[in-house]
């Protein structure tokens, strides 16, 4: 069945950067795949002027109020009302914030089924005050209550919406091709003075709850502690700040003071995936998640990853990881000394496990066929499970 699906609240094509925008990149190419036609809505902002194949998938630029606060809402108001004349048949939403708009879109587009992503808790994310975390709750009640069908990535978000709304979600994680290596990855290397296994890297948006600066104290830690271990291991910062200037401006200070880090800012395409298949480690020192991409990448390149404990990292990698608690150096210090101290036998035993697992739950192919079954099944009214998620 062919149908018109519009997307809804990602920032463009292509990704750059951001679990919901590669998160829609490869849910609509692989859609588009199948003969749905495809739109998405971006924002002119982040696409720019950058020409790229979008693999059958159109893209519309929508106009919006970029403030920190408005910028996504007024944008995918925008997105709303310019879809009118693509006559949808699907409205899908990614995000609680954007899931505000949910009655709106409804009422735009009566004859429409609107379905909404559920990719993280946001209002727990340090950047937002009072008056946007309340936002995000009423965002997350009419993603669960005034969608057709909600769908959560994580097993964690589908017991969350249950155990608060009431609602049993469809669970269908993220879509995730595997990554290939370009012949030239480790000569890729060389343009930021590194050597295969000889760096920690940590891929991640600088905000507070990313917690790199525990990282870069730990890092710290070990280097001061265990110079044996540390002495020729550095430590690499890959991501650049969202609406964080003042956290940005005084992580690259403490970096500053500390030997050994570099941070790189945002990286993309080649370079980005260089530094990834040949880091030493990836390390997740986050304090609050979705369903991480990049611990999903650092699994896809067999590489060690060392992560906080919390549900969404040990759901990504089945527990095949060195955990660590969140917002602990010590802790977090300690988990790098058992890192360094594994032997190769015993790296490659755990990340052959976490890559095994990523195979088995997170085909993307599998995961776009359950999203067009669910597309289906809200068009055809007879919606059915799709997983079945304990709620204890």
């Amino acid at each position: 069945m062919s149908m018109t699906i519009a997307m809804i609240g990602q920032k463009g094509l292509p990704a750059r950067s951001g679990g919901i925008e590669r998160h829609v990149e490869i849910l609509a190419s692989g859609l588009a795949s199948r003969g749905q036609d495809v739109v998405v809505f971006g924002r002119d902002w982040y696409v720019g002027e950058q020409e790229s194949d979008l693999k059958g998938v159109r893209q519309i630029l929508t106009s919006g109020i970029r403030t920190k606060h408005l910028d996504a809402i007024t944008h995918s108001f925008t997105a709303l009302l310019a879809a009118r004349k693509e006559r949808p048949d699907i409205i899908h939403i990614h995000g609680t914030g954007i899931a505000l708009l949910t009655p709106i879109a409804r009422i735009l587009h009566p004859k429409a089924k609107v379905i909404v992503t559920f990719h993280c808790i946001d209002r727990t994310l340090s950047k937002w005050g009072g008056f946007a975390k309340l936002a995000f709750r009423i965002g997350e009640y009419f993603a669960c209550h005034t969608s057709h069908q909600t769908i959560a990535v994580s097993e964690t978000l589908a017991r969350y919406c249950m155990n608060d709304f009431g609602v049993q979600t469809a669970y269908i994680p993220h879509p995730f091709p595997l990554p290939s290596q370009s012949e030239d990855s480790v000569e890729r290397l060389a343009n930021y003075d590194l050597q295969p296994n000889a760096y920690l890297l940590f891929v991640g948006r600088l905000i507070p709850d990313k917690q790199a600066h525990v990282l870069i104290e730990a890092y710290r830690k070990v280097r001061l502690e265990r110079p044996d271990l540390f002495r020729d291991v550095s430590l690499i910062l890959v991501g650049g700040g969202v609406w964080t200037d003042q956290y940005t401006n005084w992580l690259c200070r403490l970096a500053a003071e500390v030997p050994g880090v570099t941070m790189l800012g945002e990286k993309f395409g080649k370079d980005l995936a260089a530094l990834q298949a040949h880091a030493m480690a990836h390390i997740f020192p986050t304090s609050s998640e979705g369903l991480s991409v990049a611990v999903m990448e650092a699994a896809a390149y067999k590489r060690p990853v060392v992560a906080t404990n919390i549900e969404p990292n040990v759901e990504a990698t089945d527990g095949h990881m060195i955990s660590v608690k969140p917002l602990d150096v010590a802790d977090l210090a300690e988990g790098l000394v058992t890192l360094a101290n594994r032997s190769e036998a015993e790296r490659k035993a755990m990340t052959d496990a976490a890559y095994e697992h990523l195979i088995r739950e997170y085909d993307s192919g599998d995961r776009v066929d359950d999203t067009l079954r669910v597309y289906n099944e809200s068009l055809t009214g007879d919606p059915r499970l799709l997983t079945q998620v304990s709620v204890a």
